[in-house]
């Protein structure tokens, strides 16, 4: 009976630990490079940071984060193009902004790393689709993001 005890707990802690390391930012990393894990309604992500903010149609973040989050949804009743600014600077990691359509097709409209030049404000082209659009934020490596996007349709989430 002791016996069966015994092995009943180490079958509990090595269930535990495999939660823990299951849930690490590596699992969150790999989400990086695979469009089918970007496209799902959820998000999968670690945070160690997270200061986000809305105000008239501008999202403004700084976040250290490894894997997806959605930040924006707009429902459409048509297709068209719409110019949006915006600044994406990456002090560590890679760090992306990506649009979902509504038949799930992830385009990267910006992507920056540690390495690039940081810091200026640009514009990028969304092509909207008929249906629900999404914007999310992707990070690698623990990606130190500072986010700014101007957009007057939609709304924006937050993770705060």
């Amino acid at each position: 009976m002791l016996l069966k005890r015994k092995r009943t707990l180490i079958a509990a802690v090595i269930m535990v630990i495999s939660l823990f390391v299951g849930c690490s930012n590596d699992v969150a990393d790999k989400v990086y490079d695979d469009n089918s894990k970007i496209c799902k309604e959820y998000d999968t992500f670690g945070m160690d940071n997270s200061n986000e903010k809305v105000e008239q149609g501008v999202y403004k973040a700084n976040l250290k984060i490894s894997g997806d989050t959605t930040i924006w949804e707009y429902k459409s009743d048509k297709d068209f193009d719409l110019k949006v600014p915006y600044n994406l600077s990456v002090k560590g990691g890679k760090g992306k902004i990506v649009l979902i359509s509504p038949d799930d097709k992830v385009t990267t409209l910006a992507e920056k790393s540690s390495k690039a030049d940081n810091g200026e404000k640009e514009s990028m082209m969304l092509s909207i689709k008929k249906g629900n659009n999404r914007i999310k934020l992707v990070g690698y490596k623990k990606a130190d993001m500072n986010v700014e996007i101007h957009l007057d349709k939609g709304n924006f989430k937050t993770n705060s």
